[in-house]
């Protein structure tokens, strides 16, 4: 015989569980607890050129869908490739890639000229950088002397040194000699004019008029009075091409 207790919780139970099943659901209040799922977003590159992507950074991949390979610099425009890479680099899905090269293509060997004078064959890039008393200037490695920030910037003074992580101020590019400039490589014509440059120039992400050598190459050295050794020629931006 059970209790009048027991038979009372039994009773209690059941009618509470028939209660939550009878119950129909407000959706409507359901809604506000609900959150739209978020984007997720990669960061990509190697520090300090490092940029966040909607797609996941495969760095097991080194070739890019040109047949280059990835030289491991996030970009925008293939002008923000020419510091890292000595030849032809693009910007391809966001990466930095060479561009390879015809097997049919002869180098040239003659010297270039420095911003003093010097003749150096040297080619450099910030990621192939010049021996020990040597510093890159202009895509040459030469002599390190105390007047580089004099002419580090397509022979022209740059605006400050880099800092410690390798970055300017104002979105200024840190060049392979560690100054700081309006452009990645060579001088500026100036602000862009609402997006506009002068021939030879394309508007760069900072908002600067800025010039590179054909295919993106890296200089040759700058321009000395309008002249360029390695039989190269002056162009936009005051950079041997």
């Amino acid at each position: 015989m059970y209790s009048a207790y027991y038979i009372l919780s039994i009773i209690c139970y059941n009618t509470f569980v028939i209660s939550v099943l009878c119950v129909k659901p407000n959706f409507r209040n359901i809604s506000q607890f609900l959150r739209p799922k978020r984007q997720i977003y990669y960061l990509c590159g190697i520090y300090p050129n490092q940029y966040y992507s909607s797609r996941p950074c495969y760095y097991t991949e080194t070739e890019c869908p040109n047949g280059g390979k990835m030289i491991g610099v996030g970009c925008t425009n293939a002008i923000q490739c020419t510091p890292y890479h000595i030849g032809k680099s693009t910007c391809i899905n966001g990466c930095c890639c060479t561009v390879p090269e015809s097997s049919t293509s002869t180098s040239n060997f003659d010297f270039g000229y420095c911003y003093n004078g010097q003749l150096s064959q040297v080619q450099c890039s910030s990621y192939e950088p010049c021996e020990s008393g040597q510093t890159c200037m202009n895509g040459l490695c030469c002599t390190t002397t105390s007047e580089e920030y004099l002419y580090t910037c397509g022979g022209i003074a740059a605006l400050s040194s880099c800092a410690d992580d390798g970055t300017c101020e104002n979105n200024m590019h840190c060049n392979p000699s560690n100054y700081c400039c309006e452009c990645p490589v060579g001088r500026s014509s100036g602000p862009c004019n609402q997006g506009v440059c002068p021939s030879g120039f394309q508007c760069n992400s900072n908002g600067y008029c800025c010039a590179t050598c054909p295919g993106d190459e890296t200089p040759y050295g700058a321009c000395r009075d309008g002249v360029c050794g390695g039989g190269r020629t002056c162009h936009a931006g005051n950079i041997c091409c």
